[in-house]
C-alpha cells in the first residue's frame, strides 16, 4: 500500500502546558509519513519557546501576531502543508497510535473523500462517553449530520481537495467542525470508522452553557436551513435541540421550537414540552403584567 504524505494540523492558543503531549501522540503515530504543523494563533504564555530547538524534522512551527481564531488557524496551516491529505488536531487532545493508520486504510478501503473515527470525551470529572453517540448509516450521512454533529475536527481525515473546495467558515465562533461536517456530507463520499481513536478533553455542560449556546447553534441551522427542510426528520430533531437549549430561560422560544418539532415529528414527547413550555410562558406574561 503506497503511503501518501499526511499533513497534521494543530491549531493552538495559549495550552503550552498541553501542547507538547499532544504534539508526542502524533510524532508516536505508527503511521509515521508525516508533517505536523502548530499553527499558534498568537499566543500570549511563550508558546514559541517550545519550538527553539528543533527535535524532529517532521515538525513545523508557525506563528503570526493577531489573533484569529481557530478557523483561521486550520485554513492558514492547510494552506501550507505539503501533503495529499490533511488531518486536524486540538492542542489538548490525544490520538491513539494508530489513527492515521487505521484511518488512511479505512479510508482507501471505502474509497471514500474524507473518513472520520470515534472519539471518547473525558470531562473535567473524569467521566467519559463515545463520540458520536448514536449509531451512522451509510448513504444517510447528510441526513446523520443535519441531525447532529458526527465529527470533530480531531477525528477527521481526508484528501485536500475535500478542504480547497469547503475551507473552515471563519466566521462561525461555535460548532465550525459540525458544520463543515454537513459541508462535506453534501458535497464528497463520507465513511465512518467506529472506533474511539482519540482522546478529548470537554467542560461541563451547565445549564448556563447550553443557553450561551443558544445563538451558535442557531446561526448553524439558519444557515442551512434549506438543507433542513429537505430533511424533515433531521430539522425535527434539531428544533428539538434549540427548543431544549432555551427551555428553562425562555420557555416562550422554547415553545415555538417544540411546535415545529412536533409539526414535524407528530412525537408525544416534543408535544409535551411544547404544552408545558406554553404554560409556563403563560404564567410568566401574567407574573409580568401583575408586576406592572
Amino acid at each position: 500500500m503506497e503511503k501518501k504524505l499526511i499533513t497534521v494540523i494543530i491549531p493552538t492558543y495559549n495550552r503550552k502546558k498541553k501542547l507538547l503531549e499532544c504534539i508526542s501522540s502524533i510524532l508516536e503515530q505508527t503511521y509515521e509519513h508525516i508533517e505536523v504543523l502548530v499553527v499558534d494563533d498568537a499566543s500570549t504564555d511563550g508558546t514559541e519557546e517550545l519550538f527553539q530547538r528543533k527535535t524532529d524534522p517532521r515538525l513545523r512551527y508557525i506563528r503570526y501576531e493577531t489573533n484569529r481564531g481557530a478557523c483561521y488557524a486550520r485554513n492558514c496551516g492547510a494552506a501550507l502543508a505539503k501533503g495529499e491529505l490533511l488531518a486536524f488536531q486540538d492542542s489538548d487532545d490525544l490520538w491513539h497510535p494508530k489513527k492515521l493508520e487505521k484511518q488512511y486504510a479505512w479510508l482507501l478501503s471505502n474509497k471514500a473523500d474524507l473518513c472520520f473515527c470515534g472519539m471518547n470525551r473525558i470531562s473535567e470529572k473524569g467521566s467519559r462517553f463515545y463520540f458520536p453517540v448514536h449509531p451512522f448509516r451509510a448513504g444517510h450521512e447528510l441526513e446523520a449530520f443535519l441531525a447532529e454533529n458526527r465529527a470533530g475536527t480531531q477525528t477527521m481525515l481526508m484528501y485536500r481537495h475535500v478542504w480547497e473546495r469547503l475551507q473552515f467558515d471563519e466566521t462561525i465562533k461555535r460548532y465550525q467542525d459540525w458544520d463543515f461536517g454537513i459541508r462535506a456530507a453534501k458535497q464528497f463520499a463520507l465513511c465512518y470508522l467506529p472506533e474511539a481513536l482519540v482522546e478529548s478533553k470537554v467542560g461541563e455542560d451547565s445549564i448556563s452553557a447550553r443557553v450561551t449556546s443558544y445563538p451558535h447553534l442557531r446561526r448553524l441551522y439558519d444557515k442551512h436551513a434549506l438543507l433542513y427542510r429537505q430533511y424533515p426528520a433531521s430539522d425535527a430533531v434539531m428544533n428539538r435541540r434549540l427548543g431544549k437549549r432555551v427551555h428553562a430561560a425562555d420557555p416562550a422560544l422554547a415553545a415555538e421550537h417544540f411546535r415545529k418539532s412536533f409539526a414535524l415529528s407528530h412525537s408525544f414527547y416534543d408535544l409535551g414540552y411544547w404544552t408545558a413550555d406554553r404554560i409556563r410562558s403563560a404564567m410568566k406574561e401574567r407574573g409580568r403584567k401583575r408586576e406592572g
